[in-house]
């Protein structure tokens, strides 16, 4: 069953640059919040948006594809060496039902001009929620998709489970995602259980269970944005419909237009 959905990744991931600009300026704010009573610290609080490669996110300069410029930013946040953090990969994961919004962090693992592919229990609440309802992951330059979402072929959830540590496995295998639990000593007595199964019977014994797999993400509109410190940021829109005011045609079936921050 597919469903409408929009992603975001944190403007975090994708601005190891600006991050590392604003590790400068953070003792300095903090420095000077800290004479500031509780009240105003955080009004006062402003960081520098700049990115040293790419100062400016104009039209002549990227890619008239979407898939293409995703690519460029993811790489050059995966080239980095002196990150704050470990997986480029990590996106927030929001859902909605019955207005109750939830987050959690999930790891995009794959993407193609087909789509953007994650893993997970389906019988958990982002699974269940993500057959009927909007989501919205985010990663900085943020970059924003909508689309329709749907349950990935089965082959491919096999090859990545088949794919992970043994210990990734019996943990996904011993945990009945998002259901309640006595205690943790269940979850590590369901766990020795299937070492055990593999200890005797290889690693291939901890197969996939059938409510475990991915979903696929088909985009139909992106957006990236890249900050400006005197806040008019610079967003760049690819859309599959010709009808949105403003758009112009560009490659693979996709129009683009800019608009205001």
């Amino acid at each position: 069953m597919a469903s409408a959905v929009s992603l975001s990744v944190f403007r975090l991931r994708l601005a190891p640059i600006l991050f590392q600009k604003l590790l400068g300026v953070q003792t300095a704010f903090i420095t000077s919040a800290a004479k500031m009573s509780d009240n105003d610290s955080n009004s006062a609080w402003r960081r520098e948006y700049k990115n040293g490669e790419s100062p400016f996110l104009l039209e002549e300069n990227i890619p008239h594809n979407p898939t293409t410029l995703f690519d460029q930013w993811f790489r050059n946040v995966a080239d980095q060496r002196d990150l704050m953090f470990e997986e480029v990969n990590a996106v927030a994961l929001s859902t909605c039902c019955n207005n109750k919004p939830s987050t959690r962090m999930v790891l995009l693992k794959s993407y193609s001009p087909e789509g953007f592919v994650f893993y997970t229990n389906y019988t958990s609440r982002k699974g269940r929620e993500l057959d009927e309802n909007p989501f919205w992951p985010k990663v900085h330059r943020q970059i924003r998709i909508e689309g329709r979402v749907e349950k990935a072929p089965v082959e491919w959830a096999d090859k990545y489970w088949n794919s992970r540590p043994v210990a990734a496995r019996i943990g996904s295998k011993a945990s009945d995602q998002s259901k309640p639990v006595e205690s943790r000593v269940v979850l590590e007595a369901r766990k020795a259980e299937l070492e055990k199964v593999a200890e005797a019977n290889g690693d291939e014994a901890i197969t996939k269970p059938d409510h475990w797999g991915g979903f696929i993400l088909k985009p139909e509109y992106y957006e990236f944005w890249q900050g400006q410190s005197n806040r008019l940021h610079d967003r760049i829109v690819f859309s599959r419909s010709a009808d949105e005011e403003g758009v112009k045609p560009v490659e693979d079936g996709w129009h683009m237009k800019r608009i205001c921050p």
